[in-house]
């Protein structure tokens, strides 16, 4: 190779003329022109030679030695250049820059040793090389992409990374061009009926995850601020996808809370995720669907918005944060503050505003006030505010002003935002006194005050600001003047003895009292109903037993609030009626009987919640529960059944798939409803308890490969050309379920595969 590359570019001497060759002597060298043609012919034909020889060995062959004949001391300039571009020619080819990896990493990437090995790669890569950089670029930035889902390679989405990130800072111009715009080419679509498939997005998320999500090499990642121009879109998809089973979900997720890191963008983000900022500085809102394949496709741009949705869709991505939901409760208390002093310029102003956009306008509003009063009433809002309540009082502060600046008689619905503001203050000072700066507190106790003289505001408001009032003057002494609301031991005991009369009462309404009363007296935890709680479980157990829909429905909801102080007792009572009700719903009123369906639903969604409560201690009522689910799951009523089902999954996943024998049961069970049942919900709870169980169990599923496990599996085969398409995407995941546990067995060696022939054909991936 070092032969044919100096015999096909050594540079020839010039031709001399026929004067200047009768001064030589006869021993020197002559270079005639008919010589000079003769050595460029031979030139070319080792040049063909060369290009053969490259073409013919394997690739990362011809870049170990070229390399080597590059590297070599004191050889000429010619020879360099010539080396080097041919170099950079292979590393544009296809597959060229796979086989300079290959080259260097002949033995494999150890990331303990090779990190300063791996940054000399990706910035040989990234630098320029050759005249026309956006072809060298448009080549080999490509094949960088082509990484992140080659198998060619173990460490595949690190190299990748390391190479974009040198990228990034040698040329961002070219990394933001040739890498981050062609991933994100499916969410940058500005046409309204252009369609992005699934497979498109699905590879679109899954770079965008390997590239800012994984945990290895996070100092190689590039900065989030890169991809705000799609975070609109990843928004729009997270909103269509949050509440479905759809495999995006998770990391959407992810990529938009490590897009919120960023606390000077947050605000903004914000305001364009909730639709009060509609330019197009982080995207375009689009409108998605679900695919064949359990996928999700982009349809086109969305031009109107759904913003309580929005509203709903954001309060589920920051609540997963604790840092992100009062850092959204802050920017909308300043949205709610400007919003209310633009409607009060533009009715002072008279602006023509049409019927649609006052409708528009009024929407997101109320949309804002929801999302306002769910975060109010988080423990995380409710902390922070403790910390710094600054800025509610403000809000208070200009909502006082707007309602008294706008109307001399302010309607009373529109005082909703000041009712929920004073309660949280009112909340913070009884609840977390301990931790409150009171210096804030005794100006806006003031400010307060004046207000309160306002003969145009509503009564109940009047009260509720006199009752703030007391708790910021009493807050030394530890005092409270809400009496009606807590009661001290003696007031308790009275409760408790007044509930117990009425129990006595003939009356049914007043009996019906007593069990709320109790029930209320347990959810606050009074201290002397508590110590007498199984004087109060026996008459919950006894009252449910009595004909009346009402009284047997108090006695459920004091069972639940029980529910923690007995788990055993409240477990087996609840279970008793859960599979005994329709015996005893056969023999009662028809009032009863409509109520039948939604109260064992309940009750299954409250033992399943007793039962997660309880944690490890709930094997020990394993028994009970499965019995008594399975027993719901051969009820009459097809909602019955569905709820049956997914209760049982749930409770699988609570104990941890620990089930022993009772698997065999569980699996028969799910086979015969996907066999006989022809109610598509029960259909689909079945499919979902068995993905569960797949998730669970994982390795473990090959050795339950009983008979009941193979008819199962079947089963689920076959389902996939059912017409309800629902139902088949549950049956896809189930199966890709399979597919993911034998495929990690096959690489794994897992002992047991003299058991894989009972799967009856089936496919491996």
């Amino acid at each position: 190779m070092a032969a044919l590359l100096q015999l096909s570019h050594a540079p020839l001497a010039k031709p001399s003329s026929e004067v200047e060759s009768t001064n030589l002597n006869d021993q020197e060298f002559r270079m005639t022109m008919e010589e000079y043609q003769k050595l460029q012919t031979r030139q070319k034909a080792f040049h063909t030679k060369f290009i053969s020889l490259l073409s013919n060995c394997p690739r990362d062959v011809c870049f170990r030695e070229l390399m080597a004949i590059l590297g070599v001391q004191n050889a000429p300039r010619w020879l360099r250049r010539e080396t080097q571009n041919h170099l950079i020619k292979m590393l544009m080819q296809s597959n060229g820059v796979a086989s300079l990896i290959a080259t260097i990493y002949n033995d494999g990437l150890d990331l303990g040793a090779d990190w300063k090995k791996l940054d000399t790669l990706s910035r040989l890569i990234a630098a320029t090389h050759g005249k026309n950089v956006d072809e060298y670029y448009k080549a080999v930035c490509s094949q960088i992409l082509d990484l992140f889902s080659s198998d060619k390679f173990k460490h595949g989405p690190i190299i990748a990374n390391c190479c974009i990130k040198s990228l990034y800072d040698y040329n961002p111009h070219a990394c933001q061009k040739y890498i981050i715009e062609v991933v994100c080419a499916p969410l940058t679509t500005k046409e309204s009926d252009v369609v992005k498939s699934e497979k498109e997005i699905e590879r679109c998320i899954e770079i965008l995850a390997k590239c800012f999500l994984t945990e290895d090499a996070k100092f190689k990642h590039l900065p989030c601020k890169v991809i705000l121009h799609v975070a609109t879109p990843l928004f729009c998809l997270y909103d269509k996808v949050y509440e479905s089973a759809c495999t995006l979900k998770t990391n959407l997720q992810r990529l938009l809370l490590k897009i919120f890191e960023e606390e000077t963008t947050r605000e903004k983000l914000y305001s364009a995720f909730l639709g009060h900022n509609t330019s197009a500085e982080f995207g375009n809102y689009i409108t998605s669907e679900f695919g064949p394949t359990g996928g999700i496709e982009i349809t086109g741009l969305n031009k109107d918005l759904n913003y309580e949705k929005l509203a709903d869709t954001i309060f589920n991505l920051v609540s997963t944060v604790k840092d992100l939901s009062p850092s959204l409760f802050c920017y909308m208390l300043k949205f709610l503050s400007n919003a209310n002093k633009w409607s009060y310029e533009t009715e002072q102003s008279k602006t023509l505003e049409t019927e649609d956009d006052k409708i528009e306008r009024i929407t997101m509003q109320l949309a804002a006030h929801k999302l306002l009063s769910q975060l109010a009433s988080t423990n995380i809002v409710q902390e922070a505010q403790m910390k710094n309540p600054e800025p509610l009082l403000s809000f208070i502060k200009s909502l006082f002003d707007e309602y008294t600046k706008s109307h001399s008689k302010t309607e009373e619905n529109e005082y909703e935002m000041l009712y929920i503001s004073l309660m949280l203050i009112k909340m913070i000072l009884v609840e977390k006194s301990a931790a409150i700066k009171m210096d804030l507190f005794k100006d806006f106790k003031t400010f307060l005050e004046y207000h309160q003289q306002n003969s145009n505001m509503p009564t109940q408001l009047k009260s509720l600001i006199s009752e703030v009032v007391t708790c910021i003057m009493t807050h030394d002494s530890r005092t409270r003047s809400e009496k009606k609301y807590y009661q001290d031991l003696s007031s308790s005991s009275k409760k408790f003895d007044e509930a117990l009369k009425d129990l006595t009462d003939p009356l049914l309404p007043i009996q019906a009292h007593g069990l709320v009363t109790l029930t209320k007296l347990i959810e606050t935890k009074d201290s002397y109903t508590v110590e007498r709680n199984a004087i109060v479980l026996r008459l919950f157990q006894e009252n449910l037993k009595h004909e009346d829909s009402f009284i047997y429905l108090a006695s459920i909801n004091g069972l639940c609030a029980l529910a923690t102080a007995f788990p055993e007792k409240v477990i087996e009572t609840l279970m008793l009626e859960y599979t005994d009700m329709p015996k005893r719903a056969a023999a009662l009123e028809i009032t009863v009987l409509e109520i039948t369906v939604e109260t064992r639903i309940k009750l299954g969604e409250i033992l399943v919640k007793t039962t997660r409560a309880l944690g490890e201690m709930s094997v020990v009522q394993k028994n009970t529960l499965v019995n008594g689910f399975l027993c719901a799951i051969r009820d009459a009523d097809p909602l019955v059944r569905a709820s049956g089902l997914s209760c049982l999954g749930e409770l699988c996943k609570v104990l941890n798939y620990r089930l022993g024998n009772i698997l065999t049961e569980i699996i028969y069970c799910i086979t015969c409803i996907l066999k006989s049942d022809k109610i598509p919900e029960c259909r689909r709870a079945a499919v979902l308890v068995a993905t569960l169980l797949f998730r669970g169990l994982d390795r473990d599923l090959l050795s339950s490969c009983t008979s009941d496990m193979i008819d199962l599996y079947r089963e689920l085969r076959n389902l996939r050309n059912d017409t309800d398409s629902v139902l088949q995407l549950h049956v896809q995941l189930a199966l890709e379920e399979i597919d993911r546990i034998i495929h990690n067995s096959l690489l794994t060696g897992f002992p047991t595969f003299r058991k894989l022939d009972q799967f009856d054909s089936m496919s491996i991936r």
